[in-house]
């Protein structure tokens, strides 16, 4: 797999370098502005392009015609940015998310936009198995907050209010109490109306239908560290 990495930080661009050669299959290239990744990306035909702190960079919103056929993923000084990609970006991360980690998902989702339209179809369907109603908004909100949580390097860390609410209310344009009440009220319908064995499927034998549902942290951590084992990625 060729990928062309677009940094201007000799740190960053050292430490992706050294993790392309432990994983010994993909081919890296490093340029530093965003004229000669542009130019380098009409000549040549990578596969990947890592554009390295996106906050500040415009040059991938220009590149229409080549994201058909790129796999565009950025890395934002800004976690809460995650949250709003548009269609066009494959993936994208926390700056500081481990380049190791980033390559290694690069390698196992080959195909592209595939790997936005996977990880957003296993969301959706791990949600509807264990009976959250995919009318309500909560439903839409779970979605958007696991999403987020899988790009986020460190989850165990993530503060609940200014890492997740208050990305969703920025990019859902609600506020954060709305937010939090609406996901309540989807863990708890589905806490009723789910089949206990999907139940402990998802949660473990830990789930005993008398205890009340999960937290809203619980249960966004519990299923995005789900889907991270499904696809094979390490948690970090």
């Amino acid at each position: 797999m060729r990928i062309l990495m677009q940094t201007t930080d000799a740190e960053t661009e050292k430490n992706y370098r050294q993790a392309a050669n432990a994983l010994n299959r993909q081919r890296l290239c490093v340029l530093h502005s965003e004229a000669q990744s542009m130019e380098r990306l009409f000549r040549d035909p990578f596969d990947v392009w890592i554009v390295d702190d996106a906050d500040r960079q415009v040059g991938w919103l220009r590149m229409r015609e080549e994201q058909k056929r790129l796999n565009l993923v950025l890395l934002f000084r800004e976690p809460a940015r995650i949250s709003r990609l548009p269609d066009t970006v494959t993936y994208g991360f926390a700056r500081s998310y481990e380049p190791i980690e980033v390559l290694r998902r690069i390698d196992t989702f080959p195909a592209g936009k595939g790997l936005r339209e996977n990880t957003e179809t296993q969301i959706s369907r791990l949600l509807q198995e264990i009976g959250v109603p995919v009318h309500l908004k909560g439903f839409g909100l779970l979605k958007e907050a696991i999403r987020l949580l899988l790009a986020i390097d460190r989850p165990t860390e993530v503060r609940m209010m200014e890492d997740v609410y208050a990305a969703l209310a920025e990019s859902q344009h609600m506020p954060v109490s709305l937010i939090e009440h609406a996901m309540r009220h989807a863990i708890e319908t589905a806490w009723l109306r789910a089949d206990i064995g999907e139940l402990e499927a998802a949660f473990g034998y830990t789930v005993n239908p008398e205890r009340a549902a999960p937290s809203n942290a619980g249960f966004l951590f519990l299923l995005a560290d789900r889907i991270r084992i499904r696809n094979g990625r390490l948690i970090s």
